[in-house]
């Protein structure tokens, strides 16, 4: 009977080290679903290209890194990846301050996630061929 007893107990905890392991797995396996800016926010919002940027015809790529929280908001937004022109970077990063955010998901459940986003600053070919060319 004692044998039996050990058995179950031993059995019982096998059982529940499984559930564990199973219960991680499950965790990590959970849909991952990164923010997302809201399209209508990135069209009112888009970043105004700098007069002194476009008259000296630079361009660039900023790469912002923030956390978006549970409520779609962004914060703590900076520079991760400058383009090389001050004003570019700037005008990124106040912009992507006033966007609002589909917030990340894991597992259905809206979360607090951080994401980086490629800002591209490009001028039409024209532009860049007369860089102190004003515009109308």
């Amino acid at each position: 009977m004692f044998l039996s007893f050990g058995l179950l107990v031993m059995t019982a905890g096998q059982l529940a080290l499984v559930h564990s392991a199973a219960a991680q797995t499950v965790q990590n396996d959970e849909k991952v679903e990164p923010p997302r800016p809201v399209p209508g926010d990135v069209m009112r919002h888009w970043p105004a290209y700098p007069d002194d940027a476009r008259a000296a015809g630079q361009e660039g790529t900023v790469v912002v890194q923030l956390r978006v929280t549970a409520s779609g908001a962004p914060e703590d937004i900076v520079v991760l990846n400058s383009s090389s022109v001050v004003s570019l970077d700037v005008a990124a990063v106040a912009a992507v301050s006033r966007w609002r955010f589909e917030p990340g998901k894991r597992g259905g459940v809206a979360q607090d996630m951080t994401v980086s986003l490629p800002i591209r600053f490009s001028l039409p070919d024209e532009e860049q061929q007369q860089p102190n060319s004003k515009q109308p």
